[in-house]
């Protein structure tokens, strides 16, 4: 900037002299003139060297203004370029906030990266649990012992417990989700909206990758059960041969009903933890046997994993007859309002016993059946 400044000062000079020889020169051979005319060609002159300053000045003035400002817009067009965001030109300066959003944008991916290194620790421990499963395979195809059957009720308290941490992960994801639902709320007029569209995304995407591994890792845990039944030993829990209080025995199962609303995933963690899960219908007898509880109510049925694919909660597919209402599933009949529709309630308001089944959102409220062996 000082080498500008010296350099426009020079060039002033050179013109205030040049301008002065000329004046001289013009004096010397015009010696006829009047002096008024000289007076004249002098002002001028004058004028002239004053107008160059101020032109010197201005440059100046202008050079040092836009450096400031060159500086800040460079920041601002890296923060744009890392962002993927397009600045619009009509709306009012933003870019203190824009700054803000890199900022909260750098916190979010460190978080999903935390996730994603949990998430990887889990499938690390469940390809050990694999490993470990499938020696106990061979060992019994050898021969089959009581010290094998309890190695096989360790592995299925340790497949629970990796539910339950799957289980959890979910539901810290759901409530970022949820969090980020309000924000986004809130932000539905700021530059803000598309980052947390993003986020939303793909906490919903890790939601269903957990989702995949809990309905994964419940199908081994209840193949182990079978297993154990098979041989007719069960020395990790008393097998009790009535139902307990509240639930209502049919066939070789007992059955409850609940007394309170929730979604499909959050009615399955209920059956759950009381030992059961959700019903799998597997005759016209028992269709008509809840059909009879005269309650809308989930069952254990849904294509969340593969659209189309129908299965039960044991991972079986749907290959026993179906019961459903004319015209479903329909996945929401193509209306954006309805959403996914992957989870089956019994609707036994309108609807015949042999047509009752209606493919839901499964973040829909209702009741719904639990199922055990007794």
């Amino acid at each position: 900037m000082a080498n500008y400044v010296n350099k426009q000062v020079i060039e002033l000079n050179e013109v205030t002299e040049e301008n002065r020889n000329k004046a001289t020169r013009s004096v010397k051979s015009e010696t006829q003139l009047s002096d008024g005319r000289t007076r004249l060609y002098r002002m001028a002159a004058v004028c002239l060297g004053v107008l160059c300053v101020l032109q010197v000045i201005l440059n100046i003035s202008l050079r040092l203004a836009f450096s400031g400002y060159n500086e800040k817009r460079n920041q601002l067009e890296n923060c744009y370029n890392t962002t993927g965001l397009v600045q619009d030109r009509n709306q009012p300066d933003t870019s203190s906030g824009i700054i803000d959003l890199c900022t909260d944008r750098d916190q979010l991916q460190k978080e999903r990266d935390q996730c994603q290194t949990n998430m990887n620790q889990l499938e690390r421990e469940r390809d050990q649990l694999l490993r470990e499963r499938n020696q106990l395979l061979r060992g019994r195809d050898q021969s089959v012992t009581s010290s094998g059957i309890i190695d096989l009720c360790t592995d299925r308290d340790q497949l629970q417990e990796e539910i339950d941490q799957c289980k959890n992960n979910m539901n810290q994801l759901e409530m970022e989700r949820n969090q980020l639902l309000r924000n986004r709320d809130q932000a539905q007029n700021t530059d803000s909206k598309n980052q947390l569209q993003e986020r939303y995304n793909a906490l919903t995407r890790d939601r269903d990758i957990l989702r995949n591994r809990v309905s994964v890792l419940t199908n081994e845990k209840v193949a182990l059960e079978k297993r154990l039944s098979e041989h007719g030993i069960n020395i990790c829990q008393k097998i009790r041969k009535t139902c307990p209080d509240g639930w209502r025995l049919w066939g070789s199962s007992c059955y409850f009903l609940s007394t309170e609303m929730k979604t499909w995933e959050e009615s399955r963690l209920d059956c759950l933890n009381r030992g059961a899960n959700l019903v799998i219908i597997n005759s016209k007898e028992e269709q008509e046997f809840l059909f009879g509880l005269n309650k809308g109510a989930w069952i254990g049925l849904s294509d969340s994993v593969t659209e189309g694919t129908w299965k039960w909660v044991d991972g079986t597919p749907l290959t026993t007859p179906s019961y459903w209402y004319s015209q479903q599933p329909d996945n929401g009949g193509d209306n954006p309002a309805n959403g996914e529709e992957d989870c089956v309630e019994m609707n036994t308001e309108t609807w015949l016993p042999v047509k009752a089944w209606n493919d839901q959102s499964c973040f829909n409220n209702r009741y719904w059946i639990c199922e055990k062996r007794v």
